[in-house]
């Protein structure tokens, strides 16, 4: 599922005839929800492709990016100092994340890859101030 930065903003934050505030009840909330759960460029960890129980977890773990001779590898390191070289083998899909933008000291603007690892794993990964990050591992 592919979307466009333009698509995604395009989309109506609420449903036809809601002012603010949304959540004066109960029920506006729902239908809030379910306004947003009809957007084309959204999922839920439970509609996964794929098969074998295929789950998303999110952490924020540091990692070891390198180009070495035109191929990326990523190392990971665990807690116990063990670490795990993976090879990007292909690059899935590339989207840009804005938070916080209101706030100057917590604002929030990086471009976050999936990839595809040599060990199988699909990685999110992200350069953030303080090198790079994994964000996202589907399992």
């Amino acid at each position: 599922m592919e979307a466009s930065v333009a698509e995604i903003h395009a989309y109506p934050a609420r449903p036809d005839g809601f002012e603010e505030p949304l959540f004066p009840t109960s029920g506006s909330k729902r239908a809030v929800v379910e306004h947003l759960l009809r957007a084309p460029w959204l999922s839920r960890a439970s509609e996964l492709a794929g098969t074998g129980g295929q789950a998303a977890r999110v952490r924020r773990e540091p990692v070891e990016v390198e180009n070495l001779r035109g191929r990326v590898r990523v190392t990971r390191t665990s807690g116990r100092g063990r670490s795990r070289k993976a090879w990007i083998v292909e690059g899935l899909v590339r989207w840009r994340e804005v938070g916080w933008w209101w706030d100057e000291d917590r604002a929030a603007d990086r471009t976050t890859a999936r990839v595809l690892l040599s060990d199988g794993t699909v990685a999110d990964l992200t350069r953030e101030q303080g090198g790079w990050f994994v964000v996202g591992v589907l399992d």
